[in-house]
């Protein structure tokens, strides 16, 4: 399989790296409250945790070096198989999961996948630059998966 290139501003490869080190441990423990481990065998619970745990951080670990180390203008971060893409679109999705559960629970899944909220200027700087990233990863998450195939969104 050829590369896959997923493009971007340099501005927007800083603001979405910067995202990635404050939220790598939100995002490990909303990974492991979605998976509702049963607690009535510490011995699995522990397992479990420690497991999700880890993914989650690793997941998040992949797009901070990938973003830190797209190059150019507008940056590019270059998969080079299969396996690459389909780790970092992983990646995106446990990341915007972790997201819509920690900044954006009381907005409805139509709203925020709607490009109307980020010209609110009612919400919060903090909470319109989250949404900002949110739909950044939105827009890598489909541009990966229109390359790895074409005919996703027919």
């Amino acid at each position: 399989m050829a590369e896959l290139r997923l493009t971007m501003t340099a501005e927007a490869r800083n603001v979405l790296t910067d995202l990635l080190r404050l939220i790598a441990p939100a995002a490990a423990r909303v990974s492991v409250n979605r998976a509702k481990i049963p607690g009535n065998d510490a011995e699995i619970a522990s397992f479990w945790t420690e497991t999700l745990s880890a993914q989650a951080a690793e997941e998040a670990r992949l797009l901070a070096t990938a973003f830190a180390n797209a190059k150019g203008e507008p940056a590019v971060i270059l998969l080079k198989n299969d396996g690459q893409a389909f780790a970092f679109l992983r990646a995106l999705s446990a990341v915007r999961i972790a997201l819509r559960e920690l900044v954006f629970a009381d907005v409805p899944d139509a709203a925020l996948e709607s490009s109307e909220l980020l010209d609110d200027e009612s919400l919060p700087t903090e909470k319109r630059h989250a949404l900002a990233c949110y739909s950044c990863f939105g827009l890598l998450q489909q541009s990966l998966i229109q390359q790895l195939d074409p005919e996703a969104f027919d």
